[in-house]
């Protein structure tokens, strides 16, 4: 039922486009329009777009990120003579009419701007951080700053897959001189997840505040080689042996790791095979996630 649903809404988008164009004294084949549509989404040809099922993945996204350029390319392969950015502002139109709920954004710099600045009201809002910015005699915030690289999402997420991705920044507050000095910077870690439904379509991401604290008070940074033998008891030449073992993650639903295991038989020199055995009998070691996340991170 869902898929009729998608494909009557995606020939309304359709039509939505080929009056618009129409309207700007261009005649087109409805073919041409069904393929500038499908370019506007990422897909090269209408072929390609109704192979990957986009009208289930257009139903079902929070956000939309066009391809103008590909638009451009199909435009000029077409022969249409309507300007690149008269059939973006088409495209935007129909899919926001059929798609009231979507929000649309014509570049992927433009969706990184939305994310990012999603981000910074999270981290600028979350308990844990107002706790740590409470600390601080300060006179208010000057900058909030968690970068995000949302090419991971856009080249590196599989359709059909949440992927997470971690960043850290810093919140600056503004330094109060009639007050003790107790800090004016407070470190932020987060993770953002987010499901790529479709080739330019998003689910509504998620955001985690993980690590929050003024900076000096940072945990003392360890190596992942410490990091592995202060948990296991493994001496730190077999812990460093380990780290050139590719761990294996255990993850719940949403995607997110809490252990990483790694299968060391035929995976180590004999002395190191030697050692771990002694304290893993099956050559299976299991530590939790934050042992080499917070590790790795330093």
């Amino acid at each position: 039922m869902r898929i009729g649903r998608a494909a009557a809404i995606n020939a309304r988008v359709t039509v939505l486009i080929a009056s618009a164009i129409r309207e700007k004294g261009v005649s087109t084949k409805l073919s041409h329009v069904q393929e500038l549509a499908a370019a506007a989404l990422g897909h090269n040809t209408l072929a390609s777009y109704q192979a990957a099922n986009e009208d289930v993945a257009l139903a079902g996204a929070a956000h939309v990120v066009l391809d103008p350029l590909l638009l451009e390319e199909r435009a000029a392969t077409l022969g249409q003579s309507v300007a690149v950015t008269q059939l973006v502002d088409v495209v935007s139109a129909a899919v926001k009419t059929a798609f009231p709920s979507i929000r649309l954004h014509q570049s992927v710099e433009d969706f990184a701007d939305v994310l990012q600045a999603e981000l910074e009201v999270e981290a600028e809002t979350d308990d844990n951080v107002a706790s740590e910015m409470a600390s601080c005699n300060h006179d208010g915030v000057s900058e909030v700053y968690m970068p995000i690289d949302l090419t991971e999402f856009t080249e590196l997420a599989q359709v059909g897959h949440v992927y997470i991705a971690k960043t850290k920044g810093m919140i600056t507050m503004h330094i109060d001189p009639e007050r003790p000095y107790s800090g004016h910077q407070i470190r932020v870690d987060a993770v953002l997840s987010m499901e790529r439904l479709g080739r330019r379509c998003f689910g509504d991401p998620s955001i985690e505040i993980t690590f929050a604290t003024i900076l000096g008070n940072e945990p003392e940074a360890v190596s992942l080689n410490q990091a592995l033998a202060d948990y296991t008891g493994l001496d730190i030449a077999t812990a460093e042996a380990l780290t050139e073992v590719d761990p294996v993650a255990e993850s719940s639903e949403d995607g997110m790791a809490y252990n990483y295991i790694y299968y060391c038989k035929d995976h180590l020199q004999s002395d190191a095979e030697a050692a771990v055995r002694a304290r893993y009998p099956d050559l299976v070691v299991m530590v939790p996630a934050w042992v080499v996340d917070n590790a790795s991170a330093l």
